[in-house]
């Protein structure tokens, strides 16, 4: 990887990691921290934090990024999954972090990664 490719990876992962503290402290800025349905939003955002840090800490690890690719999908889904009802604001915010959060993870998990024409085969 080189020092561009690296500096890449940690944005994205520091952008990342502000999504999971969003997606976390989301709850109460709504005002639906005493929903039943809430721990999706906790649980989730503490992963995106924390694989979006150990990206920024070891860029080398691609795998953070690709799991932080499959979270963006699950915070995508989450708003139909566990129906926000009546909370348009959580609604849109879930749907937008989840699609960022994707991105992110899809770029970050490709930076770096270069192809290589298979050797001829010998006849």
């Amino acid at each position: 990887m080189t020092t561009r490719d690296i500096s890449a990876v940690k944005t994205a992962s520091t952008i990342s990691l502000l999504a999971g503290i969003w997606l976390f402290i989301s709850p109460w800025v709504y005002g639906a921290y005493a929903t039943p349905k809430v721990w999706n939003s906790w649980i989730v955002g503490y992963c995106i934090m924390l694989f979006g840090a150990v990206r920024m800490g070891s860029p080398e690890v691609r795998g953070a990024s690709v799991v932080s690719l499959l979270l963006g999908i699950w915070t995508f889904a989450s708003p139909w999954i566990f129906r926000y009802p009546g909370n348009a604001s959580r609604f849109v915010s879930s749907m937008c972090i989840g699609a960022l959060v994707f991105i992110l993870g899809a770029y970050a998990s490709s930076v770096g990664r270069t192809t290589t024409a298979p050797p001829p085969l010998r006849t």
